[in-house]
């Protein structure tokens, strides 16, 4: 059993859908792993697509285009910072960074976990009968970040919380980063799946 907790950012921070049809953003090719694309683009060396397994179906997660001088320049991807090792009733903060959106910089974004992570399938296809837990934006967690209203910082893009364990032992944190927002003057919805893990100690 866990507990929640909305954590203010460290000063240190160093599938589509729309409301009338479906739209898809993205093509799966039914493969699963982390696969290498090669792109007709003369700055791009490679576009690796992360494929996984939802719902019974292949589906393209998160995607990486790199430089002909091996940097990120694009795609569609997150960044996860966790505390890996937490001492037992002290809360284990979590931050999630969606890096490089796929609908629009001004989307909107928010992280979804299960209340109790045993309770989800392997495949999250069971997402919707479980309990769960929604974690907003910093832009939207209605708590005042007066001290980072100057540091030009995505507050739309930033989700951070904290859990607080019961038992200590290995952790499995699994969830969704969802952004939401317009293109093409229709709404759209796209979610990238996360299977994390933590070590709380005594």
């Amino acid at each position: 059993m866990r507990q929640t907790f909305l954590l203010i950012l460290f000063l240190s921070f160093f599938s589509c859908k729309s409301d009338k049809k479906e739209h898809s953003l993205m093509e799966t090719t039914n493969k699963i792993g982390i696969k290498k694309f090669k792109v007709a683009d003369k700055n791009i060396k490679d576009s690796i697509v992360e494929y996984i397994k939802i719902d019974g179906n292949e589906y393209a997660n998160q995607i990486w285009l790199i430089s002909k001088t091996n940097d990120t320049i694009g795609g569609n991807y997150f960044n996860s910072y966790i505390n890996d090792t937490t001492k037992l009733g002290e809360v284990t903060r979590l931050r999630f960074v969606l890096t490089k959106p796929t609908i629009d910089w001004a989307s909107e974004m928010f992280v979804v976990l299960p209340y109790d992570d045993d309770e989800l399938k392997s495949d999250f296809s069971n997402l919707r009968e479980i309990k769960l837990d929604t974690f907003h934006s910093l832009k939207n967690d209605e708590i005042p970040h007066l001290e980072l209203n100057e540091l030009d910082l995505p507050l739309n893009h930033i989700t951070e919380f904290g859990l607080d364990y019961e038992n200590p032992g290995k952790k499995r944190v699994r969830g969704i980063v969802v952004e939401r927002g317009k293109k093409y003057n229709k709404k759209y919805e796209r979610r990238l799946f996360f299977d994390e893990s933590l070590y709380i100690k005594e």
